[in-house]
C-alpha cells in the first residue's frame, strides 16, 4: 500500500512562522575529500567505497561524458552541503508539527524527516523530473543520468538521478537512506530497523521521482514498471538495499549506457566491466555480452536506439501512463 503526502502538508519552507525549540538528533555527516578522478574511484577496494560520498561517486562516474563537459565536482558537493543545512534548519523549525500530531505523519519521525527533505528539495531548490524524458527516454546526455543536471542547472533529473540526489542530501544529515533498484527504476529506502535512536527506527521505501512523498511497498516495485520473475527476485539484485560498491555499479552502468548510445562502444565496455566486478549480480555482465556482440557491426549500428532495445533499467517516471501534460512531476509546480 502506498502512502502519499503532497507538499502542501508542510508549509513553504521559505516562511518564517513558528520555530521548534527542539534540535535535530541527526547530525550532518562529514564529507571526505576522497578520490578526484574516475580512475582513482574505480581502483578503490569495495570496503573503501563505504567512506566515499555518494555524490562524488555519482559525479566522477560522469567524467568526460556528453553533458558533463563543465562539471565541477567540488561546486556540486558544496551546494549539496548548503541544501542539507537548509533541510536541517527546516526540520528543526517544523519538528513541533510532528510532536503535536504524529498521526499526520504515519507516527514516524523518520517519515516526517524525509517529507521535510523532499519538500525543501522541490520547493526551495526546484528539483524535478525532466519533462522531456517522460515519454522519450534518452541516455545520450549525462545531465539526465547524473545529479549535476539538477544542481545549478535547469535540466532536471530522472529516476536514475533523483534518488541519488535525495540520498546524497539525506546522508549529509546522518539519515540511513540507501538506493534500491527494480527493473526499469531506481528508488530509495529508509533502512534502519535497529537504529540507535528509537525515534528513527523503521524501514520504508521512498519514491524520489515524483512530486511529493510516495512510500510504495516492495510488492509495488516487484510489478512496476516491469514485473519481476521469481528468479530475478531470488537473484538478490532487485528490491534489496544496495551497498556503496553496488551503488557505484549502478552509476557505472549508466555511464555505459551513455557511452554506448552516443556510439562510443569501446569506452562503454570498461564501464560495464567495472560495474560487473563491483556488483556481480547486476545486469552489467549481460550488457557487456550484448555490447560485445554488436562491436563488429559498430559502423552500421544505430546506437541511438540501443537504450530502448537493450537497457531494461531504462529511465522511468513513477507512473509511465502519465503524459507530459498530466504528470505531476513534469512541470515542477
Amino acid at each position: 500500500m502506498a502512502v502519499v503526502l503532497t507538499l502542501s502538508l508542510l508549509p513553504d519552507s521559505r516562511r518564517t512562522d513558528t520555530k521548534s525549540t527542539e534540535s535535530s538528533p541527526a547530525q550532518p555527516a562529514p564529507v571526505a575529500s576522497g578520490p578526484t578522478s574516475l580512475e582513482q574511484l574505480t581502483s578503490l577496494a569495495a570496503a573503501d567505497l563505504n567512506e566515499v560520498d555518494i555524490a562524488r561517486m555519482n559525479l566522477l562516474a560522469a567524467e568526460g561524458l556528453p553533458g558533463a563537459e563543465n562539471l565541477d565536482v567540488g561546486r556540486v558537493e558544496a551546494e549539496l552541503d548548503r541544501w542539507a543545512a537548509q533541510v536541517r534548519s527546516e526540520t528543526d523549525r517544523h519538528l513541533h508539527r510532528f510532536r503535536t500530531a504524529p498521526a499526520d505523519y504515519e507516527n514516524s519521525e523518520a517519515y516526517f524527516r524525509i517529507l521535510t527533505l523532499i519538500t525543501v528539495l522541490q520547493q526551495d531548490y526546484g528539483v524535478r523530473y525532466n519533462a522531456e524524458r517522460i515519454s522519450d527516454p534518452d541516455f545520450t546526455n549525462a545531465k539526465d543520468l547524473f545529479i549535476h543536471g539538477m544542481v545549478g542547472d535547469g535540466n532536471g533529473g530522472t529516476c536514475v538521478s533523483m534518488p541519488v540526489l535525495t540520498v546524497a542530501v539525506s546522508r549529509r544529515l546522518g539519515y540511513p537512506l540507501r538506493l534500491v533498484v527494480t527493473k526499469g527504476h531506481v528508488f530509495a529506502r529508509w533502512d534502519a530497523p535497529d537504529h540507535a535512536d528509537p525515534n528513527l527506527q523503521g524501514r520504508f521505501n521512498v519514491e524520489c521521482a515524483s512530486r511529493g512523498l510516495h512510500t510504495y511497498d516492495d510488492e509495488h516495485y516487484a510489478n512496476w514498471p516491469y514485473t519481476l520473475s521469481k528468479a530475478e527476485i531470488d537473484n538478490g539484485w532487485y528490491l534489496r538495499s544496495l551497498t556503496p560498491a553496488e551503488e557505484l555499479a549502478v552509476f557505472l552502468i549508466n555511464r555505459g549506457y551513455c557511452l554506448e548510445d552516443t556510439g562510443l562502444l569501446a569506452e562503454a565496455g570498461p564501464a560495464y566491466e567495472a560495474a560487473a566486478r563491483l556488483a556481480p549480480k547486476s545486469e552489467a555482465a549481460a550488457f557487456l555480452a550484448a555490447l560485445n556482440q554488436r562491436r563488429p557491426h559498430e559502423a552500421a549500428a544505430n546506437v541511438a536506439t540501443a537504450c530502448a532495445r537493450d537497457h531494461p533499467t531504462a529511465i522511468q517516471p513513477t507512473d509511465s501512463s502519465l503524459s507530459v501534460e498530466s504528470n505531476p512531476i513534469g512541470d515542477g509546480n
